[in-house]
C-alpha cells in the first residue's frame, strides 16, 4: 500500500504539472457503486473510488484510478456455513473516449492494472483462518454517459465488467484443517455512479 501511495503521489504532481502548464485539463472522479460475482451464492459487491484523469483533448481522457470493494460467498454444506469475506481493490490505469462534449457526454472506457485481494474465512460465523494476500492482472470495459451540471462538474452513470485473470477455481483450498485459502472473483460487473470535477474543455 505504500508503494501504491508514493507511485499514485507521482502520477498526481505529473497531472498536475501537465494542468499547470496548459496542455490538458486535470479531472477528479468520485464514485460508488454496487456488482454481482460470478462466483455461486456470491454477495452482492459494494465499493467505490476515484479516479484521476488528463483530458488531452475534449474527447480523450486518460489516467489512473484505485477502488475498494467487499466481496465474498458463503458454502452451505450439511446444514453448515462456510463462508468468507474480504476486500478487492483495483489499481488501474483508464482511457476513455467521449462521443460527443454537450450537456449528455456517451463515452466508452477501460480499465487495466492490478487487482489485490485479502479474504478470511469463517465457519457458522466463527474466523477460522485468513488467506494470503492475492495480486491479479485485470481489465475492465466500460460504457456510460456524463450529464454536464455545469462547465467543470458532472454526473457520471456507467456500466462496467471486470475480468481478473490467473484466478484459479474460485474455491476453496483445503490442503489441511490449518491450510485454507480462497481464490477471489474472477468476473463481476455493476453499475457506477459518481461525480466528476473537470470534465473537459468543450
Amino acid at each position: 500500500m505504500k508503494t501504491f501511495l508514493i507511485r499514485l503521489t507521482g502520477v498526481t504532481a505529473l497531472l498536475l504539472l501537465l494542468h499547470s502548464a496548459g496542455f490538458a485539463q486535470l479531472s477528479l472522479g468520485l464514485q460508488g457503486g454496487v456488482a454481482k460475482s460470478d462466483l455461486s451464492d456470491s454477495k452482492t459487491i459494494a465499493g467505490g473510488g476515484v479516479n484521476l484523469r488528463v483530458f488531452a483533448s475534449p474527447n480523450f481522457a486518460i489516467g489512473v484510478a484505485g477502488k475498494i470493494y467487499t466481496d465474498g460467498t458463503d458454502y452451505r454444506v450439511a446444514g453448515q456455513t462456510l463462508s468468507y469475506n474480504g476486500t478487492l481493490i483495483p489499481v488501474t490505469g483508464t482511457l476513455d473516449y467521449f462521443f460527443l462534449t454537450g450537456a449528455i457526454r456517451p463515452y466508452l472506457g477501460g480499465d487495466a492494472g492490478v487487482y489485490l485481494s485479502k479474504y478470511d474465512a469463517k465457519f457458522n460465523g466463527e474466523k477460522i483462518a485468513a488467506s494470503k494476500n492475492h495480486t491479479n492482472f485485470g481489465a475492465a470495459p466500460r460504457i456510460g454517459v456524463v450529464f454536464a451540471l455545469s462547465d467543470n462538474i458532472g454526473l457520471q452513470v456507467e456500466g462496467i465488467y471486470h475480468f481478473i485473470f490467473g484466478n484459479k477455481d474460485n474455491s476453496a483450498n483445503t490442503g489441511n484443517a490449518g491450510n485454507v485459502d480462497f481464490e477471489s472473483t474472477k468476473q463481476f460487473g455493476g453499475i457506477n455512479v459518481g461525480l466528476i470535477f473537470g470534465i473537459g474543455k468543450k
